[in-house]
């Protein structure tokens, strides 16, 4: 009964998000709405529009998520607004990680079945590599968060296990659409472009480091990553 409620609460608000002026403003791309309109009138109310907008996505992906992450390095700075971003995706990704998991609904076998080919894959990839996974797949912004978490859902992988590899692997895809869309919001600083880069590449290097590095030797130093090609 407590599921079903819940379930009904969380219809409730999506249809309340669906109607409202904030999903069409993000669904028409419109950072203009978030900047000149509720930016200025709220300031650091802004995020309590933008952070659910954030979870909303990516239970249910109705809008690109680099939106709203320009809006936020718009309204706050790149480190700041970065911050604010990695909290609100890693908020979605665990909202929607525990609806499948501890809120097993009957509709999400019914989606596994429909979308079985795509979410078999993710499964499969995460089953067998875990955290590194996640890590890889929320790092590059074209897989679906939602498919993520969905698949991730299913393998055994712990909660707390989940939760670092998605701030691992969020942190990543927010620097990466934040070095791609910096023509929109640094105003021609080569040099801190540069250095911002340099961090991304040194950043991503040392986290791929760090997983292959566990992928080719078992906790005792010996060579194990045949397990991962078989």
């Amino acid at each position: 009964m407590k599921k079903w409620l819940i379930l009904a609460v969380l219809l409730g608000l999506f249809t309340v998000a669906w109607q409202s002026d904030w999903v069409s403003a993000a669904r028409s791309n419109n950072v203009e709405y978030f900047i000149d309109t509720l930016f200025e009138d709220m300031g650091y109310g802004l995020l309590l529009v933008t952070i659910p907008l954030m979870i909303i996505q990516n239970v249910f992906t109705l809008f690109p998520i680099v939106l709203i992450i320009l809006v936020h390095i718009m309204a706050f700075g790149v480190f700041e607004g970065g911050l604010y971003s990695l909290a609100g995706t890693v908020l979605g990704a665990w909202v929607c990680f525990l609806l499948v998991k501890y809120f097993n609904f009957n509709w999400t076998e019914r989606i596994w079945n429909k979308r079985k080919s795509s979410l078999s894959r993710y499964y499969r990839w995460i089953k067998e590599y875990g955290v590194f996974t996640i890590v890889a797949l929320r790092s590059i912004p074209v897989f679906p968060s939602n498919l993520i978490s969905f698949a991730a859902a299913f393998t055994p992988i712990s909660l707390k296990a989940y939760i670092w590899s998605c701030v691992v692997g969020n942190l990543s895809m927010i620097w990466l659409l934040s070095l791609l869309t910096a023509p929109l919001w640094l105003e021609s600083n080569d040099a801190f472009y540069t250095t911002f880069l340099s961090g991304y590449v040194l950043f991503a290097l040392t986290v791929a480091g760090f997983y292959l590095r566990k992928a080719f030797y078992g906790k005792r130093g010996k060579p194990s990553f045949e397990k991962y090609i078989s």
